[in-house]
């Protein structure tokens, strides 16, 4: 890792009545050092960006991660979120800057960067032979118009979930085929994809997808949102009004940038966010392990999968 943490930030430690272990603080850092190689980029060329959600509440309320939680998440508009993506081979190996267009088979909607010398695999993925990047990450969210037209609003979400079902789709039967897990439905499917591939291929379903979530970017709307990832969170759209101004906050031993009204922003995400309830930010059903290649777990769990999985820990 390229951040210096000290030696003391692995210990464990009881934060607001909640154990975290060494091993979520080995975690954590992986985390921030992810978050500090996306600082560099950003700094570099000029890119706006924020903390969100978790992160931010995290930075307002610990100065640092939610001691229950176990990732970062970062958002951008549009514009700033499409300027980065153009230096994505600013993140050298062992870091990853993970979407669609440098990773086939990676239809979250959004940006992950990866350190792929760790594991940060979901459990309801594992059993699928998923092609992509699977190590430890921070997300990074766009932001994109949000429309008031209740009739426009319905259709442009229901178009975004329909391309990006479509591309995954396509893609499973055609690049992602995996004849050990398939169905007979997707068996058959295969056999006739190479042709329907010709006319409409997976990545013309995900380029309507992107286009579908940019469609009102040009329109003044009152809020933006990260429809790319949750068309329907409505709790999680955003006034643009609330990015007029930049603010700092600490976040363990980094600051991070949050919008200036980043305190609308919490109300409106959880209500009264200093009231807390110990466990739940977690992902649950997240494997996560610092100290092992995912490329190398996932070998050992095609050998032994009862060994490496059980219900459900973050601490494999």
């Amino acid at each position: 890792m390229k951040l210096e943490i000290a030696d003391s930030f692995y210990q464990e430690e009881e934060r607001c009545g909640y154990v975290v272990s060494e091993h979520m603080k080995k975690v954590w850092a992986v985390e921030l050092d992810l978050l500090y190689q996306l600082q560099q980029v950003c700094e570099k060329y000029g890119i706006q960006y924020y903390a969100s959600g978790g992160t931010i509440l995290g930075a307002e309320r610990h100065k640092g991660f939610i001691p229950w939680d176990d990732d970062i998440d970062i958002m951008m508009l549009r514009d700033q979120y499409d300027l980065l993506c153009t230096h994505a081979d600013e993140f050298e190996d062992p870091y990853f800057f993970q979407i669609c267009e440098t990773d086939d088979g990676y239809f979250r909607g959004h940006a992950q960067i990866r350190n792929s010398n760790t594991t940060g695999v979901l459990v309801d993925e594992v059993k699928k032979d998923v092609p992509f990047n699977q190590g430890i990450f921070i997300d990074i969210f766009p932001l994109d118009n949000v429309v008031r037209n209740r009739k426009l609003w319905n259709k442009q979400m229901q178009r975004i979930d329909r391309y990006r079902e479509q591309a995954k789709k396509l893609y499973r039967t055609t690049e992602g085929f995996d004849p050990e897990n398939a169905s007979s439905l997707r068996k058959a499917a295969h056999l006739v994809a190479p042709l329907v591939s010709k006319v409409y291929s997976w990545r013309d379903a995900y380029r309507k997808f992107d286009e579908e979530c940019r469609r009102y970017n040009d329109l003044p709307t009152k809020y933006v949102g990260k429809i790319s990832f949750q068309p329907y969170g409505i709790k999680m759209y955003d006034l643009r009004s609330e990015f007029e101004g930049t603010e700092y906050l600490d976040f363990e031993m980094l600051k991070v940038p949050v919008p200036s009204g980043y305190k609308v922003h919490l109300r409106r995400q959880y209500g009264d966010y200093n009231k807390f309830v110990i466990g739940t930010a977690d992902h649950g059903k997240l494997i996560l392990d610092p100290d092992i290649p995912y490329k190398e777990w996932i070998r050992r769990y095609r050998e032994n999968p009862e060994e490496l999985i059980h219900e459900p820990s973050r601490e494999t």
